[in-house]
């Protein structure tokens, strides 16, 4: 049997290798939600203004409250960006006659 400070030296060593093991988990699924909200964000907002013709700000409105937060959104020129986190980002651009299509 190893002595108690091994053993509490073991232990610590265990907690460290969840932690670090939940922070990325952690990490890979923020990221994956960060992209698919950029993605959404831009493909929603697109086709709320130019093919609903209404405002940013009222577009803005349809996101989900996560998204009203997380997600800023640039609209111009015929497209719309989102970022999520400043990180995450996406683009979607109206073409007459296609409509709204997620291009980055």
């Amino acid at each position: 049997m190893a002595p108690p400070d091994m053993r509490k030296l073991r232990k610590g060593r265990i907690a460290l290798v969840v932690l670090l093991v939940a922070l990325a988990v952690g990490a890979f699924y923020a990221h994956k939600f960060g992209v698919i909200g950029s993605g959404y964000g831009a493909q929603q907002t697109c086709a709320c203004l130019y093919i609903s013709g209404r405002t940013l700000d009222s577009c803005r409105g349809d996101l989900e409250p996560l998204a009203q937060k997380i997600v800023s959104l640039k609209a111009e020129n015929q497209q719309v960006t989102a970022h999520t986190f400043g990180l995450m980002r996406a683009r979607s651009r109206y073409e007459e006659g296609v409509g709204c299509t997620l291009v980055e």
